[in-house]
This record gives C-alpha cells, sequence and structure tokens, in this order.
C-alpha cells in the first residue's frame, strides 16, 4: 500500500468516528437538557396531609365488631340443628341355612365373602361353631368380630362322615380337615389292624383334632 492510500484510509476512518461521536452526543443532549434544568430551576413542592387520630373510633368499632359477630353467632346457633346419627338394626342368621341375599345384609359382608361363607360351608358339610367363619378365605378380623353376634347355628343338617367308612375307604372323602397325610396315616393303619374307634381318634388327634368334629362315632 501506497504512502497516499493509507492517508486516505486513515481520514476516512477519522470521518466516521467523528460521525457516530456526534450522533451519539446529538442523543444525550436532551437528557442533559432536562437533568441541568431540574438542578438549576425545580424545587418540589411540599404537600402537606392532615393526621387523623383514630382511637377513639377504631375503639368503638372493635367493640361494634364484637357485638355483631357475637350476635350472628348466637342467631346462627340457635336456628342449626345437631345432627341425628341414623342406626341401623341387623337380624341374625342361621349360618347352615341362610342364602347369599341374606348373609349380605350383615356389616361387611358383600356378594363375594357372601359366596365364599356359603362355599367353605358346603365343603365343611355345614358350621358347626361360629368360629370357623375366620378359616373363610380373606375374612377380615374385624369383620368376623361384627357379624359374630349375629351368626347362630342350627347343626342337625351338618352332614358327618361314618368312623367306619373312614376307616375303610378314607381316600374316598374330601374334606377341609382331612390332609393327605391323615389319609394316608388312615390307610396304612387299616391295612394291618381291623376298624377301631381308639386307634381312629388317635390318628384324627395327631392329624387335625377337628376332623374330629364331623366324624359320626
Amino acid at each position: 500500500m501506497s504512502f497516499q492510500s493509507a492517508k486516505q484510509a486513515s481520514g476516512s476512518g477519522n470521518r466516521e468516528a467523528k460521525g457516530f461521536l456526534f450522533l451519539i452526543a446529538i442523543l444525550l443532549l436532551p437528557f442533559l437538557i432536562q437533568y441541568t434544568y431540574r438542578a438549576l430551576f425545580y424545587t418540589p413542592k411540599k404537600i402537606m396531609l392532615p393526621v387523623t387520630y383514630l382511637m377513639d373510633t377504631c375503639e368503638a368499632k372493635k367493640e361494634y365488631n364484637s357485638y355483631s359477630y357475637s350476635a350472628k353467632a348466637a342467631a346462627f346457633t340457635s336456628n342449626t340443628k345437631s345432627p341425628v346419627k341414623a342406626t341401623h338394626t341387623y337380624t341374625s342368621i342361621d349360618l347352615n341355612t341362610v342364602d347369599s341375599a341374606a348373609l349380605e345384609t350383615l356389616p361387611g359382608i358383600g356378594p363375594a365373602f357372601a359366596s365364599r361363607i356359603i362355599k367353605y360351608r358346603t365343603l365343611l358339610g355345614g358350621y358347626l361353631k361360629v368360629e370357623q367363619l375366620k378359616e373363610v378365605y380373606g375374612m377380615p378380623e374385624e369383620t368376623y368380630e361384627r357379624i359374630k353376634p349375629l351368626c347362630t347355628l342350627s347343626t342337625i343338617a351338618v352332614k358327618m362322615i361314618p368312623a367306619e367308612t373312614l376307616w375303610k375307604t378314607p381316600y374316598k372323602f374330601y374334606h377341609p380337615y382331612l390332609s393327605k397325610e391323615l389319609k394316608a396315616a388312615i390307610n396304612a393303619r387299616q391295612k394291618s389292624e381291623a376298624y377301631s374307634e381308639a386307634a381312629l381318634r388317635a390318628l384324627i388327634e395327631v392329624g387335625d383334632a377337628r376332623m374330629g368334629w364331623y366324624v359320626g362315632w
């Protein structure tokens, strides 16, 4: 680059810088004039606001509000009646004769539990004790305690297994209290000796004493 070209380029750059500074000065000029005027000629006016002491008024208002609230509360209390809880009376049922619809009237018993109670009754041959309801699948303890006073039992129709028939053919029967182990023990014993009530009772006591409730001795 020649000396002349460099000089021209430098002059062009100086002109652009001066133009930029001039533009900034023009933009800032109104603000400078405004702040200079305020600093020299503007005097803020003092505004005097009246002060009112409301001590007496507040106390009176406070007493009025208190009285108004008490009056409303008294009126509301006098017109409001305490709710009366409805009581439900349940009817006692016989576990060995009741149907599903009647079971559902018991507290805490719906269609599912009613069906399970009847199915378990069929497997047992009938309920002999109310406590057997605890053995129904999924029966909560609190539900059992609620329905226990409402359950009665008539054991006339409960099915019994003849003792000698159980001794001779233990595998013929299915019962919740007659386990495979007990069947095997009776079957092995009857092959080596004749029927004996004492022997059968002894085997049942070892296996599941509750099975003895359903044996016709």
